[in-house]
């Protein structure tokens, strides 16, 4: 029976059907598989990747539950597109092991009705662009998929400036039209979406190389810098570039590299577009406070993520003051024996509930040992490289493997 079970997983082609463990994907049917355009090789997948972020906690809440659950949310498809789906679940003893079979439906067309309250919480009103939330939704998938089939993304900051004065509603009309022509100069699988009163961020999913970017991206400077209509004002523009994995391999460090570039456009004069500089050659990370949003809601892991931040930080001010390079060695050197601790807190944690978490563990290793390949070689370089790659690894650690591992330990009562 239970053989059955898991040749029914894969096999169903109608039905999309899956197992959950650990947070990790580990059987799907060919169904699920087109319902997410997943490749086959699919298994190993953080589910969480495939669940809007604001709607991850209700999901993996479901996921825990030791009876039956179903709960609603928005799910994302590998080209981080969003639809409404709905999953229904059931612990079961499967050949490989206990985990929580899924069955998926997606809803579009059921909630057809229902959509324009969840299109309202996605679209700024003023553009009808997507807004900051579908934005970041949208980028935090497009780095999952471009890490499951190792291609390079690009994320765009884009600064306006209206060149002459407009009332609100003449201002609207001009966006729109603005929204309408940029829409033009990217593909369909791109993403346009206006972050704030006068910042916009484009997402291209699939390039071949870096510089491919800079097509799309003059062909926005030129729609942006023409007028929408004849007697209207034209509008100012510079745009920031930063490319997935080459300058940073997380959202946040993404868009903090695209930043950096928007600031040195900007300091050019503006009206021009300019790349992120690369890791390597950059003196120290960016400063990066820590955020509530870093938060995975476990008190023993978020106090250390915190100190952890704080460490790369601190490594960071003494790349940027010119301390002294024997203390450099040594902050790099504090920064291994607190990310080795902080390992061996997880693994213990895993270890007292059982969790099968190789993957989790596996992260755990690679880290350690990229980081001996670093500082074996203690140059100025080395410290700064490796300062640069545990902050990117850091976010993109707790969203891909720490928040599905965080959501397990709370229910199991872990606080």
């Amino acid at each position: 029976m239970q053989a059955a079970c898991v040749e029914a997983l894969a096999g169903a082609r109608r039905l999309a059907l899956g197992a959950v463990r650990d947070g990790l994907l580990v059987h799907a049917s060919a169904g699920l598989r087109r319902m997410f355009a997943l490749p086959e090789g699919a298994t190993g997948t953080p589910f969480a990747e495939l669940v809007a972020p604001e709607d991850r906690e209700r999901v993996a809440q479901a996921l825990a539950s030791p009876d039956e659950a179903s709960v609603a949310f928005r799910a994302m498809r590998a080209d981080a597109s969003l639809f409404e789906a709905e999953l229904s679940s059931v612990r079961a003893a499967l050949p490989d092991g206990p985990a929580t079979v899924i069955a998926l439906s997606d809803l579009t067309e059921r909630g057809r009705a229902a959509r324009p309250l969840s299109y309202l919480a996605l679209v700024d009103p003023v553009s009808g662009l997507p807004n900051q939330r579908a934005f970041l939704a949208r980028l935090q998938a497009t780095l999952g998929a471009a890490r499951r089939v190792d291609r390079p993304s690009v994320a765009m900051l884009v600064a306006i400036e209206e060149s002459g004065e407009l009332d609100p509603e003449a201002r609207g009309a001009s966006l729109r039209a603005l929204s309408a022509r940029l829409r033009q100069c990217l593909r369909e699988t791109d993403t346009i979406a206006r972050l704030g009163q006068t910042e916009l961020g484009v997402l291209l999913p699939r390039v071949d190389e870096l510089a491919h970017a800079a097509l799309p991206a003059a062909r926005m400077l030129a729609a942006l810098t023409r007028p929408a209509a004849p007697d209207a004002p034209g509008w100012r523009a510079s745009i920031g570039i930063a490319c997935y994995p080459a300058d940073a391999g997380s959202a946040d460090l993404l868009l903090e590299r695209a930043r950096a570039a928007l600031a040195e456009a900007l300091r050019g004069g503006g009206n021009r577009f300019a790349f992120a500089m690369p890791v390597a050659a950059a003196a120290a990370p960016a400063y990066l406070p820590w955020n509530p949003r870093y938060a995975v809601g476990v008190e023993v892991m978020d106090g250390q993520h915190r100190e952890l931040l704080e460490c790369i930080n601190r490594l960071g001010d003494g790349l940027r003051s010119g301390r002294d390079f024997d203390e450099l060695v040594e902050a790099l050197r504090e920064l291994v024996r607190y990310t080795e601790h902080h390992f061996a807190t997880e693994e213990r944690l895993m270890d007292e509930l059982g969790a099968r978490a190789e993957r989790h563990r596996g992260e755990h290793r690679r880290l350690l040992d990229s980081l001996m390949r670093f500082t074996l070689r203690l140059d100025a370089e080395g410290v700064s490289q490796s300062a640069a790659f545990l902050q990117d690894w850091l976010f993109r650690h707790i969203d891909e493997v720490d928040r599905p591992f965080a959501a397990f330990l709370r229910n199991h009562g872990q606080r």
